[in-house]
């Protein structure tokens, strides 16, 4: 996330600078008809398809300015594209039972159904919902994607190996699904191992850097929104800025001898806000090595440490070149970094993966980066209540939870800045950080919490789903009584949620309370549909009574 020069587009500027392309950006995406075309027909002939390059190569602008909105125009029926981030809205101790990275996806694909009735469902049972039909009954394609898996191939995360697996398996057997999925390129092999284990018919898809010709036509499109300052050699004076040497072959040296996507747009934006349209050069250095100081202390920042740690490692990895830099687990001040912290500089394509560890992702970075050693700090900007949330939510969904604790702590603290509803989402937030590590006193507290934030803004439902979290913490913690107490509460405000009513059922049956368990899960039945965990828990009911 950049704040600072974040690429909204207007009039005078339509270069979107460090972000992705969005479908609202249609119109400015240019330079990629050939893989458009070939992305496309991979993706309408294949169950899977595997979309992969290095990263800031273009493969999340590609596939949601260009590839969903050609298959939208074609009358097909696809899904909202789909990224993993874990929501408070709906507290992970309601549901304890099912993988949060499911709940995140099926919430993705279908955000108007969240928090009420997507939760519980299976990545097959949501598919299966929304699969088209044809005047026949058979089967009509549904297009779904999941972008950036290198979430889950970084590390062993818990529930990420059953999640992919649930997830391939669902392109294995239901009908007519279309899964495209992106990665980088050095996590392939990893998903390789995984989706070899299914009868899949695949296809992979490879995207590299823009060639010389595309990124002049990207230019000349792009610079065209723009008006008529910019004189005819400004676009070929940008193809020279982002094009990269030809590295003899060397895939650790960065953009084989193209065009970096994401240096293009980051130095289109350059020239629109510095250059002047007159001239035949325009100065690249000040202001790039401007914008990345900008980057080092947001990344610095949202990582909790001083803006010299980034500093002096990213100063190793300009000295070393070729050779790389490895990344110790341990960070020591001043002259390596966390892993955490080290792919987020690589998401902020200011490094990429080489050998055993990283390298410069672009010699145009060189010299900018050299002039940033020796700038002295700055204060950045405070973030905002809502930027911290989303900073902890992400820290969370990537596994990282001291992060994500202590950027929520310093959000509540921040005091009458936070309006309710955020400070509810916050505190429920250290409600699942808390039930995860198994602190469930804890956790019922900040349930608790979270529950009169939500009272005070009228919100009944989510109300319930944090009484609910409440007394699952209570079972966790021993308090039989306290949890059930809680659970009649919450069933006296629950209408036509069957993920809370689920919830509930599960409670019930995990205290010991199976009659009321089947009866509450009984009326999921009857209601508005079964979830795939009321019918798993339901079966549980059944075959423990027929036992007994």
């Amino acid at each position: 996330m950049l704040r600072i020069s974040d690429g909204r587009v207007s009039p005078g500027n339509p270069f979107v600078g460090a972000r992705p392309f969005g479908e609202r950006d249609r119109h400015l995406f240019f330079g990629r008809t050939e893989e458009t075309g070939a992305l496309l027909r991979a993706w309408r002939g294949s169950r899977l398809t595997v979309l992969h390059g290095e990263c800031g190569v273009g493969k999340s602008s590609l596939l949601r300015a260009a590839l969903v909105p050609a298959l939208t125009d074609l009358g097909a029926r696809v899904l909202p594209v789909g990224t993993l981030c874990f929501d408070p809205a709906f507290p992970s101790a309601v549901l304890p039972e099912q993988n949060p990275y499911t709940r995140a996806l099926v919430a993705a694909w279908d955000p108007v159904a969240f928090p009420s009735h997507s939760p519980g469902t299976s990545i097959a049972d949501f598919l299966r919902s929304r699969a088209p039909t044809d005047r026949r009954g058979g089967p009509r394609p549904l297009f779904a994607a999941l972008d950036q898996t290198e979430t889950l191939m970084r590390g062993d995360r818990p529930g990420r190996r059953r999640f992919m697996e649930e997830l391939l398996s669902a392109a294995e057997t239901a009908p007519g699904l279309r899964l495209l999925v992106t990665t980088r390129t050095d996590h392939l092999d990893g998903l390789r191992r995984l989706i070899d284990k299914y009868e899949l018919d695949h296809v992979e898809v490879p995207l590299r850097p823009l060639d010389p010709d595309a990124a002049a036509e990207a230019a000349r499109g792009t610079l065209a929104v723009a008006g008529t300052r910019y004189g005819p050699g400004a676009a070929d004076r940008l193809v020279r800025a982002a094009l990269a040497p030809d590295p003899a072959g060397d895939p650790a040296a960065g953009p084989e001898g193209g065009v970096d996507p994401a240096l293009f747009q980051v130095l289109g934006r350059i020239l629109c806000e510095h250059g002047p349209g007159g001239a035949e050069e325009f100065d690249v250095d000040a202001p790039l090595s401007a914008f990345l100081v900008r980057v080092v202390h947001e990344v610095a920042a949202e990582h909790l440490v001083p803006p010299d740690v980034p500093h002096a490692w990213l100063r190793r990895v300009v000295v070393a070149g070729d050779e790389g830099v490895d990344v110790p687990d341990r960070a020591h001040r001043g002259e390596a970094l966390t892993r955490g912290l080290a792919h987020s500089l690589q998401d902020r394509h200011l490094v990429t993966a080489g050998g055993d560890g990283y390298v410069l992702r672009h010699p145009r970075l060189a010299r900018p980066l050299m002039a940033l050693f020796s700038q002295a700090g700055q204060a950045m900007p405070p973030w905002s209540l809502d930027e911290l949330l989303g900073l902890a939510r992400r820290a969370y969904t990537r596994g990282e939870h001291g992060l994500a604790r202590e950027h929520t702590r310093r959000a509540l603290r921040s005091g009458p800045r936070a309006s309710p509803r955020t400070r509810a989402l916050l505190t429920s937030l250290l409600g699942d950080l808390a039930f995860g590590r198994g602190d469930h006193e804890a956790a019922a507290g900040h349930y608790a919490e979270a529950a009169v934030l939500f009272e005070t803004q009228g919100d009944g439902a989510a109300v319930a789903r944090a009484l609910v979290a409440q007394a699952r913490s209570h079972l966790g913690a021993g308090h039989r009584s306290q949890a059930l107490g809680g659970l009649t509460a919450a069933a006296n405000r629950v209408h036509g949620d069957p993920s809370l009513s689920t919830g509930i059922g599960q409670a019930l049956w995990r205290a010991g309370q199976g009659a009321l368990a089947r009866e509450v899960l009984d009326g999921v039945f009857v209601g508005a549909g079964a979830t795939s965990e009321a019918r798993r828990t339901r079966a549980e009911v059944i075959a423990a009574n027929g036992r007994g």
